[in-house]
């Protein structure tokens, strides 16, 4: 077990980061080095250098773990991800809210239709018709920067608006000023705020509007080195991208005015940055549960499906990607895709069919897998898993989630026998149940009970 669990830290080795109290949002990482390749390659799934010996059947029973009181009204499903056999289910087939979990949903269907290369692309003109006037088109990046080294965000690599500003200066005619500084940030469709949010996810930080063009998630402090870091967001995030590029440009734009309009037809491109691919993103948004990026990555998902790009087309998008994987959709509504939204339903049938699906080298959404944190060792699992729990470090991927009622963790167990062991725990307060902070540690203590008992769990 000891070389199993090495093999799966080294494997899987990725940042330590502590989750925040609200919807799961982590705190930003200190190490601006990425976990995935740029050439869009995850962390491979563990496998031991010895295949170890399955434990028997029916020896090992999980029912303490998936009765326990600090589980409050708890959902849960079970199963051998290679055969399909069931070893625990509690309410597997009935609705519960997901919290971050959904993520791993909208990945799901991201993986699908997205290359992991990816890129998102901001854009920079000259108009000739209106000269003095210059253009930044958001191409939907998130990561886009106003911070250059030493400092530095939560995104590895982000594009700069400063290298966007050099290029306009570079291409512009000598001694004329830049009068004007159209923002178009029409990348994505309307509404920019989904109204299953409360005002409190913006203002606490979890999340921003979700704009075509954004500066750093639109963070009103994103700067890791600043003791002063802050996370809320603007009800604009682009006039203050806008605010951003105009600064960068200096003296030249000094007097210029901001406009948020569409790019003029007679538009000439003068510049442009790219984001990192869509593998970093993805590993980031489910490593940190990020909700803004997890709601662009299905932004762009819906973009590549010829879908309309709202909040609407979230579930349908989802739904259909599911279906191609052969597993029904049943029970699942998703009014948006980072699982904030108190009305998302899922069942922990659903879930951990999923994961078991991922779990297949040859399934098309294998590499979700890669991107989950894992048990402490990398993201929102970093911290956790101790005491009793410590014993599964390294051998749980998961997703976890809150928001205010539910505690929720999903993914894979490698088992110390050498089972892989699908599930999906979620915690509920409902029924007149109270659910507690204690809901956390029950749903590792859960998981290590899997990783003990592999091929022997029963319910």
């Amino acid at each position: 077990m000891k070389s199993l669990r090495i093999l799966l830290a080294v494997a899987v080795l990725g940042l330590g980061i502590q989750p925040a109290q609200a919807a799961d949002t982590p705190s930003p990482s200190p190490d601006p080095t990425p976990t995935v390749s740029a050439s869009g390659s995850p962390t491979p799934s563990p496998t031991p250098t010895v295949p170890p010996v399955p434990n028997q059947p029916h020896t090992c029973s999980i029912r303490a773990a998936m009765n326990s009181k600090d589980l409050a009204y708890f959902y849960g499903y079970v199963m051998n991800a290679t055969t399909g056999q069931v070893y625990g289910d509690v309410r597997g087939d009935q609705q519960t809210p997901s919290a971050s979990v959904m993520k791993t949903m909208t990945a799901a269907a991201a993986i699908q239709v997205l290359s992991p290369s990816y890129q998102a692309t901001t854009r920079v003109y000259a108009v000739p018709s209106e000269p003095g006037t210059v253009v930044i088109r958001g191409g939907g990046d998130h990561t886009l920067s106003r911070l250059d080294p030493p400092s530095y965000t939560t995104y590895k690599y982000p594009p700069k608006i400063s290298k966007l500003a050099a290029q306009v200066l570079a291409n512009w005619p000598v001694g004329q000023p830049i009068t004007k500084i159209i923002l178009d940030g029409s990348y994505f469709d309307q509404p920019a705020w989904n109204k299953a949010w409360t005002t409190w996810y913006r203002t606490s930080g979890n999340i921003s509007l979700i704009t075509g063009l954004m500066v750093d998630s639109d963070r009103a402090n994103p700067d890791l080195t600043d003791v002063h870091y802050d996370g809320t967001r603007s009800t604009d995030p682009v006039m203050r991208a806008g605010t951003y590029f105009k600064k960068a440009l200096g003296a030249a734009a000094s007097a210029a005015t901001l406009v948020e309009a569409a790019t003029p037809g007679d538009a000439v491109e003068i510049g442009n940055v790219k984001s990192q691919p869509m593998s970093v993103w993805l590993d980031h948004a489910l490593k940190y549960s990020d909700n803004t990026e997890t709601e662009v990555i299905a932004k762009h998902a819906e973009r590549m499906s010829g879908m309309v790009t709202d909040f609407k087309g979230v579930q349908p998008m989802v739904q259909r990607a599911l279906r191609a994987l052969g597993i029904s959709p049943k029970g699942l509504v998703m009014n948006d895709a980072s699982g904030l939204a108190q009305s998302d339903r899922v069942t922990a049938k659903l879930v951990a069919t999923v994961m078991a699906e991922a779990s297949h080298p040859s399934s098309p959404i294998s590499s979700l897998i890669g991107y989950l944190p894992v048990s402490g060792v990398s993201g929102t699992l970093s911290g956790r898993y101790n005491g009793y729990s410590a014993l599964a470090r390294g051998a749980v991927h998961a997703k976890s989630g809150y928001i205010p009622g539910v505690f929720s963790l999903a993914g894979l167990v490698y088992a110390k026998d050498g089972t892989v062991i699908a599930f999906a725990g979620f915690a509920r307060q409902f029924g007149g149940k109270k659910l507690w902070a204690a809901a956390k540690p029950a749903l590792d203590a859960l998981t290590t009970r899997l990783f003990l008992c592999g091929a022997g769990s029963y319910y």
